[in-house]
């Protein structure tokens, strides 16, 4: 069984592969300490001395989800690290590589990717490398037979995802997060600070297998015509990727939107009707939670959202007991996970996007395997054109 769903419900309506990778989040992640432990010892020690030295620029980049990976780990990673730690998208470096990196900036740059293959896989590095030779390239990758592990192979370090996550569903599900999880844990331990508690987040990914396609929290989102994903620092990454999985799964059936919590004021909110369901982040750090809470109460209050579902680690909703009784819909993490940082809840937050996304693919006649047959949009991106970059 799969999400208390037989595999044929799956197989029959071009889902089989999206959902067994969603539901292998875990797996993946169990794996990620013996990958640790293997990674490249020179890596390891340049990583720690860039991490502590506060002329360093450590860059995360990558296309779309992988993108996101980025914005995840650069904002959790300032919080602990003396270097400069920026996200700047594979496409924005390919397009404007001198707007996004300071010229001769040393340190690392990695870059995310599932296939390794897409247009900007390499040509993003070449282009940062013209602007800043000193960065060097660390793919994090989940193809060990890509133009991106080759090119970085020669040039830099390679850090390779176990070979499961080289998804094969459109949608990049168990290689986001593994990729996620598993660079926040080799910078973590570059840091001498502990490791996100891998067993503990499998756990709970797993108890979100089993209780979250068929609960009545997801009847209620799934019934929404557009869906908005709100979050801060961390989790607004989680928030941007969210809302691209139900986009994607849907062929784009459901407009989404995401955004920060106090910048969701400032115009988005605008986006709210009657037909909108709100799915609100809420970050690990007291103080940010203060902001989470407010906007929920605000958006409560106003009572214009068709619903409104807050997500968050146990500790959120004990020190504000009241918000289980508000009317929303409440998903709580285990208290288990209390300690961990935002970063390393991200993947177990988009899961349930993930999620969200497979089910209202399915209820809308959309198979999320490949939800754009005509070939508008691509597993792997096709269709750009690469020009020299002039020195």
């Amino acid at each position: 069984m799969t999400f208390g769903q037989d595999p044929s419900y799956f197989a029959a309506r071009g889902a089989t592969a999206t959902a067994r990778e969603i539901a292998q989040h875990g797996d993946c992640w169990r794996q990620i300490p013996a990958l640790l432990a293997a990674a490249d010892p020179a890596l390891k020690a340049k990583l720690r001395e860039a991490l502590h030295d506060a002329t360093a620029t450590i860059a995360y980049s990558g296309a779309g989800t992988s993108a996101y990976v980025g914005d995840i780990l650069a904002a959790a990673i300032q919080r602990v690290s003396r270097a400069h730690n920026i996200a700047a998208a594979s496409t924005d470096l390919v397009a404007q590589p001198a707007d996004k990196i300071a010229h001769n900036a040393h340190g690392f740059l990695f870059s995310f990717a599932r296939s390794g293959n897409s247009p900007e896989s390499v040509s993003s590095l070449e282009k940062a490398a013209a602007v800043a030779p000193r960065l060097a390239p660390v793919a994090v990758v989940c193809n060990a037979h890509s133009s991106l592990a080759d090119y970085s192979g020669k040039h830099g370090h390679i850090c390779l995802m176990p070979p499961e996550t080289h998804d094969e569903s459109f949608v990049m599900t168990s290689s986001f997060s593994t990729m996620t999880l598993y660079t926040l844990g080799l910078c973590y331990e570059a840091l001498n600070l502990p490791l996100p508690d891998y067993a503990a987040l499998a756990t709970a990914q797993q108890h979100t297998s089993d209780t979250y396609y068929t609960s009545p929290t997801l009847n209620t989102l799934a019934a929404a015509k557009r869906i908005i994903y709100l979050g801060s620092g961390p989790l607004y990454g989680a928030a941007r990727e969210s809302a691209l999985k139900i986009l994607e799964m849907t062929g784009g059936k459901i407009p989404t939107m995401s955004e920060t919590s106090l910048g969701f004021r400032h115009g988005p909110k605008s986006l709210i009707d009657g037909s909108t369901a709100v799915c609100l982040y809420a970050a690990n750090d007291p103080y940010t939670q203060q902001y989470d809470r407010d906007l929920a109460w605000e958006l409560l209050a106003d009572g214009h959202a068709a619903s409104i579902h807050l997500y968050g680690p146990a500790n959120y909703f004990r020190r504000y007991p009241e918000l289980a009784t508000s009317g929303a819909h409440i998903t709580a993490f285990d208290a288990a996970l209390d300690n961990q940082p935002d970063a390393a809840l991200a993947p177990l937050y988009v899961q349930h996007a993930q999620l969200t996304g497979l089910r209202c693919a399915l209820d809308a006649g959309v198979a999320p395997d490949n939800p754009s047959p005509d070939g508008s949009v691509n597993r792997v991106v096709r269709g750009v054109t690469l020009y020299p970059y002039p020195s």
